[in-house]
């Protein structure tokens, strides 16, 4: 009995990983030293900040709340998402070719290092490539 709620509980622990680990293996696979530092502050703030509605693993919530991972909406402006971050997001848009309206609400306290973070982690994982997003790139997008 005693093997069989251990092989239960390693079966659980990890899938129930799985996301965060790949996640992990994404920022560990960044080259960069201050990218991968950014990047490993912005996955904890993407889990407190994001993460309840895109999802951990960036796939967003069924048609209600548009994906991260592989978006093309994210990918075609940089500066545009880091803005949408601060300032969160009214009105319809298309992800994937999917149309999206709820309401995305403003992180006006979030800084803009950590937008930086944020910006850095979510572009440099899920097959991503980037590089760093560093905080005056975030101001210049806040600004435009």
């Amino acid at each position: 009995m005693k093997s069989a709620i251990g092989s239960l509980l390693l079966i659980i622990f990890t899938s129930c990983g799985s996301a965060d680990s790949n996640d992990q293996e994404g920022i560990n696979g960044i080259d960069d030293l201050k990218t991968r530092q950014y990047a490993i502050q912005g996955q904890q703030l993407y889990l407190q900040h994001c993460s309840n509605c895109h999802q951990e693993d960036g796939t967003g919530l069924n048609r209600l709340i548009p994906p991260l991972r592989q978006a093309d909406y994210m990918m075609t402006d940089v500066n545009r998402t880091l803005y949408i971050i601060r300032k969160g997001l009214k009105g319809s848009i298309i992800v994937n070719n999917v149309e999206y309206n709820q309401p995305m609400p403003e992180n006006n306290n979030l800084t803009p290092l950590e937008i930086a973070q944020i910006g850095t982690y979510i572009y440099n994982i899920w097959g991503n490539d980037y590089g760093l997003i560093t905080p005056e790139k975030v101001n210049k997008a806040l600004n435009q």
